[in-house]
This record gives structure tokens, C-alpha cells and sequence, in this order.
């Protein structure tokens, strides 16, 4: 199991950290990866901690529901989250910024069993109005829709604004880097054990050097058109081989998802 030095992309961007990082020059891209539009990702989100700098990543999922990681909303209350989309770049005085009205984070979510369950949905105080040009739903996978069991895996896409290195700078523009999505074989082998395909994905590159890293998390991983993962912890230091970054397994969590949603809607 990694410790908990290795862990944590699980580990949110303190809101003061990212604050100082709108100003600062990027150094880099996330991590290796190449500036992206939101027209490609119509509807990826930064989530915003009280101050309106960036914490974590998202998607949107219906009109009223944005999907995250339960890492970005454990232990916060939702009038200290609000949401941008519709952006290629992000920023704290805006525009297109809705608050959070309700935070739905799983029941079993357990950071103490890797992470386990980590997911949570947004619901939004203001409903999306979708123009499925720079706003839209994201496609989910099937329940229980089975990741590549080949041992190249499949072609896979993160998009984010995470750092583009261990210690280094929030990106305020979107970015996107190709990765392999791993069958549920190597992402356990890799991982010495410490993955449960009941509850997660992995992405990444063999020789490492490209993936999540802080400020990610909460966002989707995408293969196929769908999202198949949502960032949820990586040992550090990021994208570093042979550890390919963890995901919440989103096709065991579409029946959730969507009940969540019946729920409360």
C-alpha cells in the first residue's frame, strides 16, 4: 500500500495555494499534457473553494448536477463551493460561476481503504442551460461497463487545470494529455494490491511523466467518449513510473448516480 507521504492526489490544492497560483506564470502543462478548449469538453467544471480559487476538477452530469471526486467535498459545506463552466480558462472573479446548493457525497466513501467510494455529486443553485457548444452533459459508461482487458489497455484522455508537476503551478488554462487506460489486472499488479476494481480505474503512461497531479482531482478521465474515471489519488511524486494515476471506477456508480439524482431532483 503506499504510504501516506506517496498517496495523495487526494490531497486537495489549499485554497490559499491556489489564490497565489492565478497570478504566477505556468510552468509547464499538466502534467505534459497540451492546452485544450472547452468546446472539446463542453462539460468539465473547476470547482472553487470560498475564496473562488480552483480546488478540483468535474463534470457536469444532468442540469442540475455536477459529479466530483468525495475527496473535494469531504468535511466542507456547500456555501463554501461554487462552480465555473463554460470556460477555457479559469478565474476567481469569473464569469459563468454558479453557487452549490447541496452536496451529495456517497455513504461509504472511505479515504482509510484507498479511497474507496470516492465520489460525490454537486447539486447547482441555478440550473445549466445547455448549448452543447462550450455546455453539456458528460456521456457516462454503462453499469458496470468493463475497462480494456488487453495488454496495451485503451486510449484514454484527462483534462484538468492540476499542477503541472509535484510543487508546482495551477494551470488557469484547460488542458488535456493522452494516457492509457489500464486494465484491472495491471492496475492492481502495478499497484502492489493497493486497487479494488470494484472501486477503481487507473491511467497513466508505462514510463510515467504524464498524468494527474494536485488540483485534478475530482475530474474525468475519458476513453471511449464516456468518462470512465474520476482523478482520485496517485503516489507521488506525480505521473512518477510504474505507478499509473487511481480513478473512482465511474461504471460501478452510474446506478448512484443516477438515483442520487431522482433523489433530490
Amino acid at each position: 500500500m503506499p504510504s501516506s507521504g506517496q498517496h495523495l492526489c487526494a490531497l486537495l490544492v489549499l485554497a490559499i495555494t491556489c489564490g497565489s497560483a492565478y497570478g504566477a506564470p505556468p510552468m509547464g502543462r499538466v502534467v505534459n499534457g497540451t492546452d485544450a478548449t472547452i468546446e472539446s469538453y463542453p462539460f468539465v467544471i473547476s470547482l472553487r473553494g470560498a475564496t473562488g480559487s480552483h480546488s478540483c476538477g468535474g463534470s457536469i452530469v444532468s442540469n442540475q448536477f455536477v459529479m466530483t471526486a468525495a475527496h473535494c467535498t469531504d468535511g466542507r459545506k456547500a456555501e463554501q463551493l461554487s462552480v465555473q463552466y463554460g470556460v477555457t480558462k479559469i478565474g476567481a472573479t469569473g464569469p459563468n460561476v454558479v453557487a452549490v446548493k447541496r452536496i451529495i457525497q456517497h455513504e461509504l466513501y472511505n479515504p482509510s481503504k484507498n479511497y474507496a467510494n470516492d465520489i460525490s455529486l454537486l447539486q447547482v443553485a441555478e440550473p445549466f442551460k445547455f448549448d452543447y457548444k462550450t455546455v453539456a452533459p458528460v456521456q457516462l459508461p454503462a453499469l458496470n461497463f468493463a475497462t480494456p482487458q488487453v495488454d496495451n489497455g485503451g486510449d484514454g484522455t484527462l483534462i484538468g487545470w492540476g499542477l503541472n508537476e509535484t510543487g508546482g503551478y495551477i494551470q488557469t488554462t484547460l488542458q488535456q494529455v493522452s494516457l492509457k487506460v489500464y486494465s484491472d489486472e495491471e492496475c492492481v499488479a502495478r499497484h502492489k494490491g493497493s486497487t479494488n476494481p470494484l472501486y477503481h480505474i487507473c491511467g497513466g503512461v508505462d514510463e510515467g511523466g504524464k498524468g494527474q497531479c494536485s488540483g485534478d482531482s475530482g475530474g474525468p478521465l475519458l476513453y471511449d467518449g464516456q468518462q470512465v474515471g474520476i482523478v482520485s489519488w496517485s503516489v507521488k511524486p506525480c505521473t512518477v513510473a510504474p505507478y499509473p494515476g487511481v480513478y473512482c471506477k465511474v461504471a460501478n456508480y452510474v446506478d448512484w448516480i443516477q438515483k442520487s439524482q431522482i433523489i433530490l431532483a
